[in-house]
């Protein structure tokens, strides 16, 4: 019939495309062609017999498979009552309600879908459940986990079993080595939820002798219980301002799994011998005990670091002083080994976001990035790196970190752009080595467009994911790389635990094959990529929140991001970002997509990456999560 079976991608501006099941180019689908699907429905699509920008256009003229039956949503006044309007954009429908309740407007709901939407009727809904009031940031975030399937809570059968788990903290377990004689610490973020490694070092020769001992999360969690099914299927931990939802119960996560100080714990330790230009020229790897003296912060690590006493410190800080110094001395031999061999050190600063003692968001800042970070960095690289190499000698089931080099078209795109800054990348990007890119990023290193150059590699790469097949880690300039160091919070790292506690114990007998991991790994990765997106939506909501009361206030940025609709501008106060249409310019701006910049028609005016900026707060829309921006002194 000429039909093409397909899902659909919903988009946030009410544009919609299909990826087609017969491996051809994506379907564009024509403004209300995308009714009576819905986005991630499954559809058949007909076809037009022409192109339009490379893209196939269509319309759906069948829905095969619903992919949602809530909406969440927040409700607005409506003619004799309320409509809903999903958070998530990419629906592209506002829905009646049946039944509505008696609640204020800008309430946000959980609403069960009673008729989906036809060629000429919006879909309607019943509301099932009320998460509280629009523009609450804890609010948004149950709205946000609702609406990605992310669950808050565990099962009452998943918390049985955590309990029954945790009898096994008594179990004698003579087999491990004792490492509690080892001066050990903890380092973590301030607000850290849960503590899953430590760190030792010891000085051998003009090197040194690196112990990364991680939780023994395998010993609690058995393949096979309903603890491990319910942390396989929720597959990471999520991480939002003030609030973890975790992958496994917190009489585990928060408890015996993790190394508090002054405690005896099981953790798997990783001892790497460390000559003193970075390269490892032994390794061991051993079920163990170990005590930490101290858990320590990033901020008073760097305070030791760098010789300041600005706050009491444990009195065990004090001691491992000569401890931290040797280990920043080892850090800083491991990342010039490790850039040395080509690997790629992206300096982008993350956002940190600050809430009150009610979850809401008081200020967003850009994190730090100290010697400290470095150091905790550097050891885990080193650890995840030598089990791999480990497992792999073992021909041992397990998960690789997998980051395959950028594509043709991301290469293209970011030559294009590097020119605007007068760079470029070796044969244009043609057999492209992460060497290539470092090169780039060290040539613009301490000039002002530095960040955005950063920011432009960064969006060139490809995701990274999980296979049990071996892969390269293109951005660690690694050919063979495992994600270990956080079981408690990472599904893989769990598995990766088990198989080399096998190595340990020569026991091989339960660890399946790498064929019956491929559906774990695509789990993973796609539980991964859930994770990102929350985070990164919640962050935009606090962002808006944050900039609400500045709305019509003016504030100086940067041009992070220019097409034929506008510009982006990250603010220097707020650390946030927001767009610029062209549309409120003072001229006719034209894109000129090979110096990707907006260039006036009638002046010699332009807006290109990496130019500064002043700007007006225009609007601060929540449900869009969207700051929308006006240039403050127009030329």
């Amino acid at each position: 019939m000429g039909l093409v079976p397909g899902r659909v991608r919903g988009g946030y501006r009410g544009n919609a495309i299909v990826i087609a099941e017969d491996g051809g180019p994506p379907i564009s689908l024509a403004r209300g062609g995308v009714r009576p699907a819905m986005h991630g429905d499954r559809v058949l699509v007909e076809v037009a017999p022409y192109s339009r920008r490379g893209l196939r256009t269509g319309v759906v003229k069948r829905v095969l498979e619903r992919a949602v039956t809530t909406l969440i949503g927040e409700l607005r006044p409506s003619e004799g009552g309320f409509v809903l309007v999903p958070r998530d954009a990419r629906h592209g429908v506002i829905a009646g309600i049946v039944d509505p309740p008696d609640v204020p407007p800008g309430t946000l709901v959980s609403a069960a879908i009673v008729e989906y939407p036809t060629s000429y009727r919006d879909p309607l809904v019943r509301v099932k459940e009320i998460l509280g009031q629009g523009g609450s940031l804890p609010a948004e975030i149950d709205a946000m986990c609702r609406s990605m399937g992310i669950p808050l809570a565990f099962e009452p059968a998943v918390l049985a079993a955590a309990e029954e788990a945790l009898a096994h903290e008594d179990a004698p377990d003579f087999s491990r080595t004792d490492l509690r004689d080892l001066l050990t610490l903890t380092i973590d973020p301030e607000d850290a939820k849960d503590h899953d490694d430590a760190v030792a070092i010891e000085p051998v020769g003009d090197g040194y002798r690196l112990t990364v001992s991680i939780a023994d999360v395998a010993h609690f969690v058995r393949p096979g219980t309903p603890l491990d099914r319910e942390a396989m299927e929720r597959g990471n931990s999520v991480y939002f301002p003030g609030r973890c939802i975790p992958m496994l119960p917190e009489s585990l996560s928060g408890d015996v799994a993790s190394l508090k100080a002054g405690v005896d714990r099981r953790t798997l330790s990783v001892i790497l011998d460390i000559d003193a230009d970075g390269n490892v020229t032994g390794e061991r790897f051993a079920a163990s005990w170990i005590r930490s003296r101290a858990v320590l912060t990033y901020e008073e690590v760097q305070a030791i670091l760098d010789d300041r006493q600005e706050r009491p410190r444990p009195d065990t800080a004090e001691a491992a002083a000569d401890t931290l110094k040797r280990m920043a001395g080892c850090a800083v031999a491991l990342n010039r080994r490790r850039i040395a061999r080509g690997a790629l050190d992206l300096d982008i600063p993350e956002s940190e976001i600050h809430v009150d003692a009610r979850g809401e968001p008081l200020a967003v800042r850009r994190r730090p990035r100290l010697l400290a970070h470095r150091i905790i960095e550097e050891f885990m690289l080193a650890a995840n790196e030598a089990v791999a190499r480990r497992l792999e000698r073992a021909k041992s089931p397990f998960l690789y970190r997998i980051h395959e080099a950028p594509d043709d078209r991301a290469i293209g795109d970011l030559v294009v752009r590097l020119r605007a800054f007068g760079l470029r990348l070796p044969h244009d990007g043609a057999r492209l080595r992460p060497a290539d890119l470092r090169a780039v990023i060290d040539a613009i290193r301490g000039r002002p467009p530095e960040r955005v150059v950063n920011i432009l590699v960064l969006r060139s790469m490809q995701q990274a994911r999980y296979s049990p097949y071996k892969g390269i880690h293109f951005g660690l300039a690694s050919d063979c790389y495992t994600h270990f160091t956080s079981p408690i919070r990472r599904y893989p790292d769990l598995l990766a635990h088990r198989a080399l506690r096998a190595c340990i114990s020569s026991d091989r007998a339960a660890l399946g094959s790498a064929a019956a991991l491929e559906p774990v790994a695509a789990l993973c990765s796609q539980r991964e990529r859930r994770a990102m997106e929350a985070e990164r939506e919640v962050a935009r909501v606090a962002g808006v929140l944050i900039m609400k009361p500045h709305v019509g206030e003016a504030f100086d940025g940067t041009v992070t991001g220019v097409d034929r609709a506008g510009y982006w501008v990250e603010l220097d106060d707020f650390f946030v970002e927001g767009f610029v249409p062209v549309g409120r310019l003072p001229e006719y701006y034209q894109f000129v997509s090979e110096r990707v910049e907006l260039q006036s028609r009638t002046s010699s005016h332009a807006i290109r990456l990496g130019d500064r900026a002043r700007v007006v707060v225009v609007a601060a829309d929540v449900g869009e999560r969207r700051l929308d921006f006006a240039p403050a002194n127009p030329v």
